[in-house]
């Protein structure tokens, strides 16, 4: 009994750590490409690198890249194309943006 109750708060405690679930893992790159700072779905132009910033953030700098939606139509793969920069990108430091259209 007492190494089932330890079993179980290893658990809780484990299945609450942010890093042991990967919130992308649901999300499908299939489709998308990137290219010189670009990324297309099924050939097509659906965002661009819009800005590179760095900040200070609760004692961290952190940098960011945030990349702009050609078009509305693509606003449903905003997280697709953040999991595709995630592969993709060679730090994984960087906190990966995408800005969608109205």
């Amino acid at each position: 009994m007492k190494n089932f109750l330890l079993f179980i708060i290893t658990a809780t405690i484990l299945g609450c750590s942010p890093n042991t679930v990967n919130v992308l893992e649901g999300y499908s790159t299939e489709g998308l490409t990137y290219e010189n700072a670009s990324v297309y779905y099924n050939g097509k132009l659906a965002a661009t690198l819009g800005s590179v910033e760095v900040a200070y953030d609760d004692g961290k700098l952190i940098r960011e890249a945030t990349f702009i939606l050609t078009s509305s139509e693509f606003n449903d793969i905003a997280i697709n194309i953040i999991k595709l920069i995630q592969q993709k990108k060679e730090d994984p430091d960087w906190e990966i943006e995408v800005e969608l259209k109205l």
